[in-house]
């Protein structure tokens, strides 16, 4: 696996400090002004649904705004105009509407007074992001260093939930329950007098909501593309044409592999698209041929790598600073220097590999696991309860979900040796040889995780105190899980260690000091903890 997992020299080796980990002062008004309107829109929209009007097109409309800001503002300036543009004229029609809609039932309207800037024109846009650029320090200063991390948590839930939320359009759901309920987490945020107390009830109000939406969206893929089978990936080079697929979204990827089936071009996922291998009905694709990822915090150096196009799908495309021309997405709008691939025409993108060198020779370089045998994940869960049932065990830890990386290696290892007879390991990371173990080989799937504790709550008396969990590492949905966890009624949760581009200090230090996250540590104290 050293080909591609050996890129942890340090917890961010090959990160850019000077831009994703930088605080520019330009991004983060460009990023209060987007929220800001989105949130004063959101604001008109839950008003007047209270009122009885139908609000449906602009709460699609608003999570489809969602996805497309929070996930990357290095937009083109005709793109970055049109949005702010847009968002302004919808809240000023919202406004006029909930005003006319309070005269029409002779109730007094209650309007939003703050940054009342007028974005109807360039011009007026380049003076309202200068202002905001000047005093961010002082918004910045009006809020407690936990509400902060609050709102924060806030944003990264929402934006999670409307990205499942549109990929869950696309395969034909409309979960507009949940639309609704992510809707009125972003409102809560809308409120200055708001106590911490009412916004961690919120969240954890809201938790219940994000869990259904992810479990719905992972139903939804599975009636689509599988049953999960058990399979063995051969993580390698081809020799040939290739194309790099990054993202979440196996609807685009299945017609990325339909376009280039009749072409000699081999293609390899990335990120999170490396479950496609892990859905029966992707093995009819010979294109489909691997996986390629050499750093888990770092896309930029996989991109660069990569002797090929990267098509990345829509609601997926990262930070990045570099590899310009070679990329390309069905983002709405897309990065500057980021190809659009729009009407799932993906000849840019073809043509792109057929002119490029690709891979001069086959290389193995090794093999993970992916996916599951359900027959024998519940053969386990039920023996895990008959131990526990006859108190065998006093607790129970599950270790690892994201494990091909080094920087966590000997933590696990070590972790895994000094456990007590007494506490049932469960490692998706290494396997050893202890009574008290049950390896599941295979790579990073949660919904395996949730399959066994929604069981043990439901067959185990009191068994959620007893259940502890250790993320050794983090991603872009890291937050989300914890939430998840924390609504099942998992409250031993340790957390390993965050790049902070992936999460950010300010983010990570609100878990464990709101929520109670434990950090891990070292290996002793972590077992006393969980003793």
């Amino acid at each position: 696996m050293n080909e591609f997992f050996n890129y942890y020299t340090s917890l961010c080796a090959g990160v850019n400090p000077n831009s994703l980990l930088s605080s520019d002062p330009f991004l983060i008004a460009v990023k209060q002004m987007f929220l800001i309107q989105l949130q004063q829109v959101v604001y008109y929209i839950e008003k007047l649904k209270d009122l009885k009007v139908d609000m449906s097109e602009y709460t699609d409309k608003v999570i489809d705004f969602i996805s497309i800001i929070i996930n990357n503002l290095d937009f083109r300036k005709e793109s970055f105009f049109f949005i702010i543009e847009d968002l302004y004229n919808n809240k000023l029609s919202l406004e006029k509407l909930y005003i006319s809609s309070c005269n029409d039932r002779n109730l007094n309207p209650v309007l939003l007074k703050d940054y009342q800037y007028n974005l109807s024109s360039k011009i007026n846009i380049l003076k309202a992001l200068n202002e905001y650029e000047k005093n961010i320090h002082l918004l910045e200063l009006k809020l407690e260093k936990n509400k902060k991390a609050l709102y924060e948590i806030i944003i990264n839930l929402v934006l999670n939930a409307c990205n499942c939320l549109i990929e869950l359009k696309n395969y034909g759901v409309n979960a507009n329950d949940a639309k609704d309920k992510v809707l009125k987490l972003l409102n809560s945020s809308n409120f200055p007098s708001v106590t911490e107390e009412d916004l961690i009830f919120t969240i954890k109000k809201f938790s219940k909501s994000n869990y259904m939406i992810m479990k719905l969206l992972n139903e939804t893929i599975i009636d689509n593309f599988g049953p999960i089978i058990e399979k063995e990936v051969s993580i390698c080079k081809k020799k040939g044409k290739a194309i790099l697929v990054s993202g979440y979204s196996f609807l685009e990827l299945e017609k990325l592999l339909i376009a280039v089936k009749d072409l000699d071009i081999n293609i390899y996922t990335h990120n999170g698209m490396i479950n496609a291998f892990q859905y029966e009905k992707f093995e009819k694709y010979s294109n489909l041929v691997s996986y390629y990822q050499k750093s888990d915090n770092n896309f930029a150096l996989d991109f660069a790598s990569f002797p090929g196009p990267i098509y990345i799908s829509r609601n997926s495309v990262p930070k990045i600073d570099v590899i310009r021309g070679q990329i390309y997405t069905s983002a709405k709008y897309p990065s500057f220097g980021i190809g659009k691939i729009e009407n799932d025409n993906f000849s840019s993108v073809i043509q792109y590999a057929l002119n490029s060198e690709g891979f001069i020779d086959d290389e193995y370089i090794t093999k993970i696991n992916i996916g599951y045998n359900i027959e024998k994940i519940n053969e386990n869960i039920l023996k895990l309860i008959e131990k526990f049932n006859n108190n065998d065990f006093k607790s129970v830890v599950i270790v690892g979900l994201l494990d091909k990386f080094d920087i966590t290696n000997e933590y696990i290892k070590e972790f895994l040796e000094l456990c007590p007879d007494d506490i049932f390991i469960i490692s998706f990371s290494y396997f050893i040889d202890r009574k008290n173990f049950w390896y599941v080989n295979s790579y990073y799937d949660f919904s395996i995780l949730y399959k066994i504790i929604e069981i043990l709550i439901m067959k185990v008396p009191d068994i959620k105190n007893k259940i502890n969990i250790v993320l050794t590492n983090c991603n872009k949905s890291t937050i989300s899980h914890i939430f998840n966890l924390i609504h099942l009624g998992i409250t031993k949760i340790f957390l390993g260690p965050c790049c902070p581009n992936v999460i950010n200090p300010l983010l990570y230090d609100g878990l464990i000091d709101i929520f109670n996250i434990n950090k891990i540590t070292d290996v002793k104290n972590d077992i006393e903890k969980i003793l």
